[in-house]
């Protein structure tokens, strides 16, 4: 009995010891990977893509799949007519070359504040990220209003 007891006394300290090296070991692959991540934030702060709001949303209207693969996820600019404020954003309606074209602009504003002094019908500059359309609405994402 007392053969059994050493022996799993041993087993147990060994699997102490090897559980303290493992977490150890596993302390170094996060900071690792939070390096990596901090490099891949400062990697994203880029100049967007200067675009028109109509160039955009005739090439949704034209071909949507194409649409997407060229600008979802990409980091754009445009000017255009605001046509409705929320407490999530901006819209711009009247985007299309077309005059029956149902595509229209929805803009996520990170910042709510920049919506307080905007008004509908009033031309702004934002920039955001491009997501894909919906109902024929193109979605932009953490949008800002650039002064």
């Amino acid at each position: 009995m007392k053969k059994i007891l050493k022996w799993g006394g041993i087993a147990f300290v060994i699997l102490i010891i090897l559980g303290a090296l493992a977490s150890a070991g596993g302390s170094e692959e996060s900071n690792d990977g939070n390096s990596s991540n901090t490099s891949n934030t400062v990697q994203e702060v880029k100049e967007p893509t200067v675009v028109s709001a109509t160039e955009l949303a005739d090439e949704f209207d034209s071909n949507q799949v194409a649409a997407e693969a060229k600008w979802k996820d990409q980091y754009v600019e445009f000017s255009a007519e605001i046509t409705n404020i929320t407490d999530s954003g901006l819209s711009f309606s009247k985007v299309a070359s077309e005059d029956f074209s149902l595509a229209q602009i929805s803009c996520k504003i990170k910042d709510k504040d920049q919506l307080l002094s905007l008004r509908n019908g009033q031309t702004v500059t934002v920039r955001g990220t491009v997501g894909t359309q919906t109902i024929g609405v193109i979605d932009v994402k953490n949008c800002e209003v650039v002064e």
